[in-house]
């Protein structure tokens, strides 16, 4: 008996709905997630934080993905729409509200040939 599958929420987001899609297919296909797993040479846990969209998958995992069920390239498509969407996402980690400081510091030095002068003692 396995455990139930969590609740998907497509619409929450680009990485959601390629989990859903994900799993979508692959249930389609009548396949368990460690089955597509060893199929595409990932574990099994990693597929299902991909469906649950906590991880997102490379796009080789993807590509792999759409061989094995099929899809004709579906999935690698929407990795495409998951990078735009996060590319378009404004940052708001707390560096991207902090403008960079820099400190600039000049040094005068003499080109050529110079005899050292004597400081006094």
């Amino acid at each position: 008996m396995g455990q139930r599958p969590a609740e998907l929420r497509p619409y929450a987001s680009a990485c959601h709905f390629l989990g859903a899609e994900l799993r979508c297919w692959r249930q389609q296909r009548g396949l368990s997630l460690a089955r597509l797993a060893a199929l595409v040479y990932v574990s099994p846990d990693l597929l299902g934080k991909i469906e649950k969209a906590e991880r997102t998958a490379s796009l080789n995992v993807l590509a792999r993905c759409d061989e094995v069920l099929g899809t004709g390239g579906a999935l690698a498509r929407l990795r495409r729409f998951v990078d735009h969407q996060t590319a378009a996402q404004p940052r708001t980690d707390a560096s991207a509200a902090m403008p960079a400081r820099f400190r600039v510091v000049t040094e005068i030095v003499a080109v050529g040939q110079s005899t050292p002068t004597p400081r006094p003692r």
